[in-house]
């Protein structure tokens, strides 16, 4: 009976600790706060040993977090043991009025929702804040065609005493268009009202993609700011932004010519370059000269210049053009865009010749008009034989002279105009198939390069091994390591003459007298074990002499086994 009742007693303490440590306590710091202060929001968790993630989405309605800060506790006194989790969330309120504190999700348990007032501040009060420390954000349209330029300056003004917290916010995040950032912040000071204010300067650019509205987000940053009150000094946190804004994005305008690249700007101008002098000095047949033409665009970028049609009459040039170059200068008030075309040239006729001009259409955003940039065509002078186009259609442009001419001076032409006789080298190749002579020919010649390495490759081999081997050998005999240059000097032996021959000292030997001098030397100071008095400098020479020689490559690994010799050996008894 006993037992029993300190079972049913157990039971109950037990199931009253649960319920008192399955519960959250929460309270604010304040119930009633003037606009721009912050208050503090408590939440305990009642017998949890680990902390939660809290989803604080309603709250950041009518709330700014400014921090979330969690710690935990343990205590175990007098044989009763406590534990608890502790948030404390800092508030600052958006807006003044009565404004709900939700509940908020710990665990499997869920916070009571709360109140809080929140007064305004005098309108003397609130118009020094907005003195000490505003935003200013101005556009250069509010009406803008698709993919044109929309500048956009940012300024943020701070007065004596401001402390800004973080740093200045990024270029702001469009969607449906490109922002581009011009420059760098600057800053500076002004005088406005009679203050000194400074200035952060933030530039961009925008290039919307599609018509319709586009929405330019706010920004905010935060800051602390002196305050007079009641003859009191007191220091207030305050968040200053920028009001969203909208742009009314136009189409391509319908009087802009139809299937022509769509193309805004302010300022399109057309340029162009060679790298040497052809309008004053006559340029030889089959020399190359450079042209470059630069499209530069005021108020858009270089990707959206399209590109040039640069048409030559096949009989009269021979053209190489080269990837185009985009560039974007964004370091001044606007983005500068450049499109730069590069091609070779090479005149295949002698006489005055033309490169024809061009034209670009584009859209003046600051007049609203459609406009066209010539590029004027360039007349030059060339001189010499005349070389056949790719077609190999006859020239009727030289006269029989020129032709007389042409024929007598070829072979020094020739030589001048490399390049020019390359090209026509190779079209006459490909015209009469003789490519694929060449290319069998080459595949021939790789074939027997690469037979000739493969079978020198085990020659090369062995002579890198006995050059290592006779390094070793050397290197142990100055040293007067007697023993080690023996089992060397049979290394070298054995790769030399084969490890299957019968007696490679012998063969050694036999090929060079002197050899017999070194083993013997090696072999004496060996066995009588008196190395200091080892001759080093005789027994190296010596070695130096007797290894100097290559090992040539014997006949039977050059040739195929299967095939007889052409000439066979006479073999003397």
């Amino acid at each position: 009976m006993v037992s029993l009742c300190r079972l049913l007693t157990a039971i109950l303490l037990f199931g009253s600790a649960a319920l008192a440590n399955a519960e959250l306590s929460t309270r604010l710091s304040s119930d009633t706060v003037e606009e721009l202060e912050s208050l503090r929001l408590a939440i305990r968790d009642h017998g949890a040993r680990q902390t939660k993630t809290l989803d604080l989405t309603e709250l950041q309605k009518d709330f700014h977090i400014m921090g979330n800060n969690t710690s935990n506790q343990y205590q175990h006194i007098n044989g009763r043991t406590q534990s608890w989790v502790d948030y404390q969330i800092t508030l600052q309120p958006k807006r003044t009025g009565t404004l709900a504190i939700p509940s908020i999700q710990v665990g499997k348990l869920q916070t009571e929702p709360l109140t809080v007032t929140v007064t305004p501040l005098p309108p003397s009060t609130r118009q020094k804040i907005d003195e000490l420390v505003f935003y200013e954000q101005r556009f250069s349209t509010l009406n803008a065609y698709v993919q044109s330029q929309i500048l956009m300056q940012r300024q943020l003004f701070y007065s004596n005493g401001v402390q800004l917290y973080g740093g200045q916010p990024a270029a702001p995040e469009i969607t449906n268009a490109v922002v581009v950032t011009l420059g760098e912040n600057r800053a500076s000071t002004v005088q406005r009202n009679g203050k000194t204010y400074g200035v952060v300067t933030q530039n961009y650019a925008i290039f919307p993609e599609s018509s319709g509205a586009l929405t330019v987000p706010a920004v905010e940053m935060t800051a602390s700011v002196r305050v007079l009150n009641n003859g009191r000094v007191s220091r207030k946190g305050v968040r200053v932004g920028t009001e969203p804004k909208t742009i009314k994005v136009l189409p391509v305008p319908d009087n802009y010519p139809k299937n022509t690249p769509w193309l805004p700007a302010t300022e399109v101008t057309l340029t162009q370059s060679f790298d040497r002098d052809i309008r004053d000095r006559p340029i030889q047949v089959g020399d190359s000269f450079t042209q470059a033409i630069q499209i530069k665009v005021k108020s858009n970028t270089g990707s959206i210049v399209p590109p040039l049609t640069l048409s030559l009459p096949d009989d009269q040039f021979r053209e190489y053009p080269e990837t185009p170059i985009l560039e974007d200068d964004t370091l001044g008030p606007e983005v500068v865009g450049r499109r730069i075309e590069k091609r070779s040239l090479i005149a295949l006729k002698p006489g005055v010749l033309t490169l024809p001009g061009n034209e670009i259409v584009w859209w003046n955003t600051a007049t609203r008009t459609v406009q066209r940039t010539s590029l004027a065509s360039v007349q030059l002078t060339t001189e010499g034989a005349a070389i056949a186009p790719k077609n190999n259609e006859p020239l009727t442009a030289s006269s029989p002279k020129q032709s007389s001419e042409s024929e007598t001076e070829a072979p020094s032409i020739q030589s001048r105009k490399l390049p020019a006789l390359i090209a026509d080298t190779v079209d006459n190749w490909l015209r009469e198939g003789l490519i694929r002579s060449v290319g069998f020919i080459l595949t021939a010649i790789l074939i027997t390069w690469l037979s000739w390495r493969y079978t020198r490759a085990p020659h090369r081999r062995k002579q890198r091994a006995l050059e290592r081997s006779r390094k070793r050998l050397l290197a142990q005999i100055s040293n007067r390591d007697i023993s080690e240059a023996q089992q060397s000097l049979s290394k070298y032996l054995h790769l030399r003459y084969g490890s299957t021959h019968k007696s490679v000292r012998q063969a050694w030997i036999s090929e060079q007298p002197n050899a017999a001098v070194l083993i013997a030397l090696l072999d004496k100071y060996s066995y009588d074990q008196v190395d200091n008095s080892f001759p080093a400098d005789e027994a190296k020479t010596l070695a130096k002499e007797l290894l100097k020689r290559k090992v040539t490559m014997q006949k039977q690994e050059k040739r195929s086994a299967s095939l007889p010799a052409l000439y066979p050996t006479t073999l003397k008894s």
